[in-house]
């Protein structure tokens, strides 16, 4: 996957077990703009080119002018394609792309989220089957917008969360159980010091 490929210099990715992108359908108005921006380079080319056919420039401005579009286009998309969420078994990492070599990270454990909910906001969500995703923390929430069918993705949510407090819960137990061992082992051993004690005592009164 490109997109594991490219964030795995910025996220280490040992722990990943799944990965949330946007809707394919964001990418593809993002096609239909940028198309859309060349066919007016090239109106505006034409134009200009029938108008004034000895003026050459005029076909490498167009070149230029398309080759800045596509590099704008191009970090645009990146910076639209890289942005996801990373599960691992311990927290949600947010990763977030802002142009060029600009990225920021941050991570919630599983343990601080109370709620995860999904919604829409508009017919065109309803249209193109596009989610916002919701993830709610003590005392504020997070949203990752344009997911595609966040059913499946938030079960996936919902099991790394009650996996991870099934395990918090276990570590928990074995803790107390260590520390009741360590406890009663500790009771014994003041209570055999205590008999030898009281041994050595009588044994001294009786001489």
């Amino acid at each position: 996957m490109l997109r594991k490929y490219l964030i795995q210099k910025y996220v280490d990715l040992q722990e990943v077990e799944d990965i949330l992108g946007h809707s394919s359908v964001v990418y593809f108005r993002w096609v239909i703009a940028y198309v859309f921006l060349l066919f007016l380079v090239y109106v505006w080319y034409s134009v200009w080119h029938q108008g004034s056919p000895e003026l050459l420039y005029i076909k490498w401005i167009a070149w230029v002018v398309g080759l800045i579009l596509f590099f704008l286009r191009l970090f645009s998309f990146l910076n639209l394609y890289l942005d996801c969420l990373l599960f691992t078994p311990n927290s949600i990492i947010v990763f977030l792309w802002d142009w060029i070599l600009e990225y920021r990270t941050e991570i919630f454990d599983w343990g601080r989220i109370s709620v995860i909910s999904f919604n829409q906001n508009s017919l065109r969500d309803k249209l193109f089957n596009k989610w916002d995703i919701v993830v709610h923390l003590w005392g504020m929430e997070f949203t990752f917008t344009d997911v595609y069918a966040p059913k499946k993705c938030v079960a996936k949510m919902l099991m790394l969360k009650k996996r991870y407090e099934d395990n918090q819960t276990a570590k928990i137990e074995r803790d107390l159980q260590w520390d009741q061992r360590n406890f009663d082992n500790l009771v014994n051993a003041l209570w055999e010091v205590l008999k030898n004690y009281m041994e050595n005592r009588e044994d001294s009164l009786d001489h």
